[in-house]
């Protein structure tokens, strides 16, 4: 995967401010025009030549280091991108533009402790624009993925795109950790869909994501579904006449004849969410021993699986396992419930709840500290 097309930062050079250039006709304005033109179409080779000039002639025009630095990238000279972006830093350390593209160098040179203070640098600076700052946390977000910090992988992309909802390499990188890390099929597509309208219909990534992608979710999740025990003998109308019965007989707190209805229908149509988030809530009506709620969980569990947007069955299903000392459980049922509302305090703090129980070394209380600091995003939003 070419993670460094999802940065979002391929223009980044190209948009340095105006404000970097006061160039004349004999100060190597010329050459970075020409430098730049070449850059745009792909000429490597001759954008080198004209930018490294133009360098030469203005060595303070951080517009023609910053673009200098992009043609080093794509020649793959990462050595050299590095020198010319600390000269630019040297110069404007703190434009957000400068950063990022140093940050970007960094990444690329594997040096990710670099590329993740330079991208979280720009993230937490509250004077920039927030768009500007998702950025930054993007890119940060991409580091951890590379390292294998997924929950603070998560919680950046998360964070980022509660600064810009449209932050399209949020929602990419977001989809691979659903699809490739976490095995949330139903989240990922969620938001590949969401990237491939939002993302330049030039990009590679959108077009693959559009042909390929997508289309092979869809496969995917339709796949599990036909492959339910009964699946392929369902019967929607038994299935919808017991649902009837059962909603009936549960209104009037006949609690084990909507069980018994329910049951039916769930065995009528296994693909039936109704049906199963119906059972389960009659078992805890019915049973509250433990193999009653064992019972009740399991129910809220298939619910949840056939519908991975029912956040309240997810939440009912989290804090029985809980209670059950299922805490591993919880965990990925909490989990999966923030996938399909990233704004749900309950989830999120039944998810930070039954990680602590669940215990773990250094990792697993990163992981807490990352969905704490989340948390604090949401109810800062809320409090404003």
């Amino acid at each position: 995967m070419n993670f460094l097309r999802g940065f979002a930062l391929s223009a980044v050079a190209l948009a340095a401010a105006a404000a970097f250039t006061g160039c004349g006709g004999g100060d190597g304005s010329r050459e970075v025009e020409a430098g730049r033109a070449a850059l745009e179409l792909g000429d490597y080779a001759k954008a080198d030549r004209l930018l490294s000039r133009g360098v030469e002639l203005a060595p303070e025009n951080v517009e023609a280091l910053l673009l200098a630095v992009r043609t080093k990238i794509a020649l793959a000279e990462l050595d050299a991108a590095r020198e010319l972006s600390s000269k630019a830093e040297a110069l404007a350390g703190d434009d957000s533009d400068v950063l990022q593209l140093a940050a970007q160098t960094a990444y690329l040179l594997r040096d990710y402790a670099t590329a993740r203070a330079k991208f979280m640098k720009t993230a937490d600076d509250a004077s920039l624009d927030p768009k500007e700052r998702a950025a930054g946390l993007t890119g940060a977000a991409v580091v951890d993925i590379v390292e294998n910090r997924r929950h603070a992988a998560r919680t950046g992309l998360l964070t980022a795109l509660r600064l810009d909802r449209r932050n399209a390499a949020a929602r990419y990188h977001l989809g691979y950790l659903y699809q490739n890390v976490f095995s949330y099929p139903s989240a990922a597509l969620e938001q590949f869909e969401m990237f491939a309208r939002l993302g330049d219909p030039s990009d590679p990534r959108v077009r693959k994501v559009q042909r390929t992608t997508i289309p092979g979710l869809k496969d995917s999740i339709a796949r599990g579904a036909a492959e339910r025990p009964g699946a392929a003998k369902r019967d929607s109308a038994a299935a919808a006449a017991a649902i009837s019965s059962a909603a009936a007989a549960f209104a009037k707190g006949n609690f084990k004849t909507a069980r018994t209805e329910y049951a039916k229908a769930l065995a009528a149509d296994p693909l039936s969410h109704p049906a199963a988030l119906g059972l389960a809530r009659c078992w805890e009506k019915t049973d509250a021993s433990a193999d009653g709620r064992k019972k009740a969980l399991d129910c809220y569990r298939t619910a949840c699986e056939l519908d991975p947007g029912a956040i309240g069955a997810f939440i009912s299903a989290g804090a029985l396992a809980s209670g059950l000392g299922q805490h591993a459980v919880a965990v990925e049922i909490y989990s999966r419930a923030l996938a399909a509302d990233p704004a749900n305090v309950k989830a999120l703090d039944g998810l930070v709840a039954a990680m602590g129980r669940k215990g773990g070394g250094a990792d697993v209380r990163d992981a807490i500290s990352s969905y704490k600091a989340y948390r604090n995003v949401l109810t800062a939003g809320r409090r404003r």
